[in-house]
C-alpha cells in the first residue's frame, strides 16, 4: 500500500507544504527560544502558549497544503503524514546542531519532548491534509 502511495505522491505539493511550515515554525520557534534571553517556557505567564498555536497552525496548513485536491481520503492522510515527518526532521536536526554549537546537553526529558512534539506534529499535519480532502469533496 505505501509503496503504491509513494509512487501516487504529488512531490511538488508536498514539498511546499513543508516549506510553508517550515516558513512559519522556524523563525516562530527560534523566538520562543531566544525571548529575553531564555525560553519562554521557562519564564512566568502563559506567553508560551501563542508560539505553540502558530506552530500547529503551521503544521495543520503545511498537511493541507500538501494534500490539496488529493481526491482519496488515505492518499491525504499519507501526504500530511509526509509533510509532518519531513518538517518535524528539519526541526529535529536543526535542534541538534543548535544544542552543539552552544554546547548545551541533551536532557532526558528535553527528548521525551522532542518525541512528543514530533508525533503530534505529524498528527496535526496527517489532520490538516484529512482537512484539504474533506473541503475538496464537499459538494458546491
Amino acid at each position: 500500500m505505501f509503496g503504491r502511495a509513494a509512487d501516487q505522491a504529488r512531490w511538488p505539493k508536498i514539498l511546499f507544504g513543508v516549506v510553508l511550515t517550515l516558513a512559519a515554525a522556524a523563525p516562530t520557534l527560534f523566538i520562543e527560544e531566544n525571548w529575553h534571553g531564555k525560553p519562554m517556557i521557562d519564564q512566568p505567564g502563559q506567553l508560551w502558549v501563542i508560539p505553540t498555536i502558530v506552530v500547529a497552525i503551521a503544521f495543520a496548513s503545511g498537511g493541507a497544503i500538501g494534500a490539496r485536491r488529493i481526491t482519496e481520503l488515505w492518499q491525504a492522510l499519507f501526504h500530511g503524514l509526509i509533510v509532518g515527518t519531513a518538517a518535524s526532521a528539519v526541526l529535529l536536526v536543526a535542534d541538534v546542531v543548535r544544542r552543539a554549537t552552544v554546547h548545551r546537553q541533551l536532557s532526558e526529558g528535553v527528548l521525551r519532548l522532542w518525541v512528543e512534539a514530533a508525533l503530534l506534529s505529524i498528527v496535526l499535519a496527517s489532520l490538516g491534509g484529512a482537512i484539504s480532502y474533506l473541503r475538496s469533496t464537499r459538494p458546491t
